[in-house]
């Protein structure tokens, strides 16, 4: 596998980083670079190595172009040889070098271009003929969608697979890779370069060889911004969160662009080097790093970045208004309806938008320095400068002028900030005080026209949240009947608290149109002193055999027969996340695997947010906690499809997210489910 990168911190952004993790195996020209989250892998033209210094393809073929699979276990390669014809091949990426497949093109015409989706789960391989997907264990054929016209140079998936673009005869097509539809065709005039979805999948970049990048709304795939003079435009890369877009604009320049505010861009040169690729990764630290590839191997510098603060307060707004929305214990739906409606939602939004951006700005006035500017006598306002943020116009008598010779004289309190589109920060709200007099000034621009992000036009409708309140409240009612029948059969005891919940969540369809879509959780605690007996014993992982899981699967299966059961309808797509953990104690022996669930090779699973794959078979039985946690994961999905009626005929989609605890003990084996219900509604 992969190595992560394990830089230290650096002072300057511009200071490369050094570490061994970026020398590859030789001095080869680097074509290409992809990311495993915190690793790299890297295509010379006739070859591609990782960061273990491991040369995985060595070819007398020249290499078209790499995809790497985001599990880590194998990268498909698009090959060219000496008689001008394309071929296919995958390579696993453990050293062995074994080729796991040759692609059919005498029957399936030539590949121009492989991608991975971004589950893992397959492969998608474009040619004149179609575009043909693979399952990525054994890669055989799954599908396929209507060929690309454009003889395309690279195919990219967004992150949350709802496109797929290709780039080719100075033009971009999209795939709806949902209804394998074609959704949009591009024509920038000029030869494309590089295609690249943010991670969020809201945009997409298109940078063609002229220095010009088109930022392209996803939603409508209309252009929400153009950047110019970026040179000869070679290749780019979002940031994590989508603000900054980072360009190789030249043979041997990287431009960083602030998206929110172009004219603000970070040039920087890596000398005696031809940059060919550029990618944004993350140290171990989860800091950000940007890597370009050269002839002489990666350079790699860490950045310093703004965050995003507009995403950052809309997500933690999101969060608190889940839960004020929520009917708090022992309200009557009367009071709650009173309560909750469209104006008391409306203020109390923008009272934590107010609060959360206050608090991410800290005290910007304490760091700024201050400076007082024009009094205009007409509205008897008095403009306070500050050189950190915009001028606000202070309302003050004229009359009081006269105490005051310089911004020394006030003391600024109480103060409270919002954000401008920029995703700078403004002063919205202040006390100055006379320092001689004593006198008080209030600044009140709280009520200022809100931001767009901060209107959401995706707010749900007052009914909608009722409704799903009223649901909750029988799902509560049910699931006190389930616990109650596990107590008296002594499956459980007051010991073991069962938890559940629901919200309705806007999003969008991979057309563009608005959705709401319905997400219902289950989990459960149990008293450490008692997990012992009504949870997972060591190396347990049946959810029959722990007491406090087949309780909540058991009101998982009345809910969805129950009261639930309209929005369990067959073809409708059902997301389904499971989280099994497991404690730190060690494996000393092997634990014997009874096969319950057949043997499970390079399942794709998430640990600690990145993704990876995992393997048990009952020949060489469970070595690890990783391991543990996982059957307790998949033993989820075991009992859904077998005991939840409804579910298999539905487009289900399971995630598996896996832990170790570092602490010890029963407390720590559990596990979580929720379901998303896409547009439900």
């Amino acid at each position: 596998m992969l190595s992560p990168i394990t830089a230290a911190a650096q002072d300057d952004a511009d200071e490369p980083v050094q570490k061994r993790d970026y020398n590859f195996k030789s001095a080869k020209p680097l074509t290409q670079i992809e990311s495993l989250y915190s690793a790299i892998m890297a295509a010379t033209p006739k070859g591609v190595q990782n960061t273990l210094g491991l040369e995985l393809i060595e070819s007398k073929d020249s290499i078209r172009r790499m995809a790497l699979n985001p599990t880590g276990i194998n990268v498909a390669v698009v090959k060219k040889d000496k008689k001008g014809r394309y071929y296919l091949e995958t390579i696993t990426t453990d050293g062995d070098a074994e080729k796991i497949m040759s692609f059919d093109s005498k029957h399936l015409g030539i590949p121009y271009a492989a991608a991975f989706t971004p589950d893992a789960r397959q492969l998608a391989v474009a040619t004149e003929k179609g575009t043909y997907l693979f399952e990525t264990k054994k890669f055989k054929p799954v599908g396929e969608a209507p060929a690309f016209t454009n003889h395309p140079d690279m195919i990219v998936f967004s992150p949350n697979q709802y496109f797929l673009a290709a780039a080719g005869d100075k033009k971009v097509e999209v795939m709806n890779f949902e209804d394998k539809t074609m959704r949009r065709t591009l024509n920038p005039g000029e030869a494309v370069t590089d295609v690249v979805f943010s991670k969020s999948s809201d945009d997409m970049a298109v940078l063609t060889a002229d220095g010009m990048v088109e930022i392209y709304d996803t939603r409508s795939f209309n252009v929400r911004l153009m950047i110019e003079d970026l040179d000869n435009g070679i290749a780019c890369d979002f940031n994590a969160d989508g603000k900054y877009l980072a360009v190789v604009a030249d043979n041997d320049k990287v431009t960083v662009v602030n998206l929110l505010k172009p004219e603000d861009r970070i040039i920087f040169d890596v000398p005696e080097a031809t940059i060919s690729d550029v990618l944004f990764i993350a140290d171990a630290n989860d800091n950000p790093v940007l890597a370009a590839s050269t002839e002489k191997g990666i350079s790699a510098r860490r950045m310093k970045l703004e965050p995003y603060y507009a995403k950052l307060v809309s997500d933690e707004v999101d969060m608190k208004m889940s839960e004020w929305l929520k009917k708090m214990p022992n309200e009557t739906m009367e009071e709650y309806q009173l309560r909750v409606n469209d104006e008391t939602r409306a203020k109390q939004r923008r009272l934590f938008e107010d609060e959360i951006s206050t608090s991410l700005a800290g005290n910007l006035t304490a760091m700024s320095t201050v400076s007082l500017g024009q009094y205009d006598a007409d509205n008897e306002v008095l403009a306070v400068n500050f050189d950190n943020m915009p001028t606000i116009f202070l309302p003050m008598p004229r009359e009081d002028l006269g105490a005051i010779n310089s911004a020394n004289d006030l003391t600024i309190s109480d103060q409270q900030y919002g954000l401008l589109g920029d995703d700078t920060f403004e002063l919205i709200y202040a006390k100055f005080t006379n320092n001689k007099t004593g006198a008080e000034y209030i600044y009140d621009n709280i009520n200022r026209k809100p931001m767009e992000f901060m209107n959401n036009d995706n707010i749900v409708s007052i009914e909608l949240v009722q409704q799903q309140m009223m649901e909750e409240v029988k799902l509560e009612e049910l699931k006190e009947q389930v616990m109650q029948e596990a107590k008296k059969d002594n499956i459980i005891s007051d010991h073991t608290q069962i938890a559940v919940n629901s919200e309705v969540i806007p999003d969008y369809d991979a057309n563009g149109n608005k959705i709401l879509n319905y997400n219902v959780s289950f989990q459960y605690q149990v008293d450490p002193e008692f997990s012992a007996q009504e949870d997972f014993a060591p190396g347990k992982y049946r959810a029959e055999q722990s007491g406090a899981a087949s309780s909540m699967l058991n009101i998982v299966k009345n809910a969805f027969e129950g009261d639930f059961a309209n929005y369990v309808k067959q073809g409708k797509r059902l997301n389904v996340k499971i989280s099994g953990t497991a404690d730190s104690s060690p494996i000393r022996s092997t634990i014997a695997y009874d096969g319950a669930y057949g043997d499970i090779e390079n399942e794709p699973i998430y640990q600690d947010n990145k993704m990876s794959a995992i393997t048990v078979t009952q020949k060489d039985g469970i070595k690890s906690n990783e391991q543990l946690a996982f059957l307790r994961a998949y033993g989820v999905k075991e009992f859904l499809d077998s005991n939840v009626a409804g579910l298999k005929d539905m487009d289900t989609r399971y995630t598996y997210n896996i832990g170790v605890a570092e602490g010890k003990g029963s407390e720590f084996r559990r596990i979580t489910v929720e379901f998303t219900f896409v547009d439900a509604f």
